[in-house]
């Protein structure tokens, strides 16, 4: 059974990639479902034993995207620490090193078809949400004890939060800062300036 269901997973990864390769090549709609299970060297029935359409198999790799992030944002700030600055640049740092190890390029879900797709099925509200709920918890325990400057911390939530998001859009598609090293860099300064006492 756990050799079965080990094989299972191999095959749905090697349909996520050869479908984030071939969107990448090629464009979301200008990619069939055939040309996916060929590369991924399956019979087309097989990409229905995991998603219903092709817009499902986007859906799923862009909240397994969402869902990485939001791992990495729970165990950096999930407890405060006596060092919230600390665990703030770790967050970052890991974020970062996530990103450029997914392989990912995140040009693709910037294209006007895919974000239309994500945008209609209201996949990225759902992550938005839920992370500026985190960031909220982790800036009101930080004014709470003393770490923070007192903030509404619903709105600077979403600051910090559009604030990361769009230097990080800026690294990945116009590679303005050059490279993750400086945007982390500052995006913690930044940070910091923002919310320290």
């Amino acid at each position: 059974m756990y050799t079965k269901l080990k094989k299972s997973e191999a095959t749905k990864k090697r349909i996520i990639q050869s479908a984030q390769k071939l969107f990448q090549q090629k464009g979301f709609d200008a990619t069939s479902v055939r040309e996916i299970v060929e590369d991924a060297g399956y019979a087309k029935g097989t990409f229905y034993l995991y998603f219903e359409t092709k817009v499902d198999l986007l859906v799923y790799i862009t909240n397994s995207l969402f869902e990485v992030f939001y791992e990495v944002l729970s165990k950096e700030l999930s407890v405060m620490s006596d060092e919230p600055f600390t665990q703030i640049d770790n967050f970052i740092r890991e974020i970062c090193l996530r990103i450029l190890e997914s392989g990912l390029d995140f040009r693709l879900l910037h294209t006007s078809e895919i974000f239309g797709i994500i945008s209609e099925q209201k996949i990225d509200d759902h992550f938005i949400n839920k992370t500026i709920d985190k960031i909220t918890e982790f800036l009101d325990e930080g004014i709470n004890r003393g770490f923070f400057r007192k903030l509404d911390s619903k709105l600077y939530g979403r600051i910090i939060f559009d604030i990361s998001h769009h230097l990080m859009e800026s690294v990945m598609l116009y590679e303005y800062p050059t490279n993750m090293e400086i945007a982390t860099r500052e995006l913690s300064l930044i940070i910091r300036k923002i919310i320290e006492k």
